[in-house]
């Protein structure tokens, strides 16, 4: 754990830098093709999916906030970053898979 004058070295800022990179090649890459997906392959509308995306916007910004307060007052052996990066490696990736899959259900139709 650094103190707060303490400077990081240069593997600890490539190393954040390269997890950095890779968590925002994932992020980068849903925010591409996510509305081509969800109306050419998933056939919701424009609207509902600008919607959808309006929603987890403002989710986004309540949460968020929460989450930086519950991650600067994480304390561990690691230290207050490190452990939430490796928690949520692997349901960041189950996400990202569920956000591009297609369930087999049908539509029905209106009535």
């Amino acid at each position: 754990m650094h103190d707060a004058g303490e400077k990081l070295s240069v593997r600890e800022k490539v190393g954040y830098g390269i997890g950095d990179a890779a968590a925002n090649f994932i992020f980068q890459t849903m925010l591409v093709f996510q509305l081509a997906f969800y109306t050419d392959t998933f056939g919701i509308t424009a609207g509902a999916a600008g919607t959808l995306f309006l929603v987890v916007r403002f989710w986004d910004a309540i949460f968020d906030p929460m989450m930086g307060v519950v991650a600067d007052r994480t304390k561990t052996k690691w230290g207050k970053f490190r452990p939430w990066v490796l928690w949520t490696a692997v349901p960041f990736g189950i996400v990202a898979f569920l956000a591009f899959t297609t369930p087999p259900f049908t539509a029905v139709p209106p009535a």
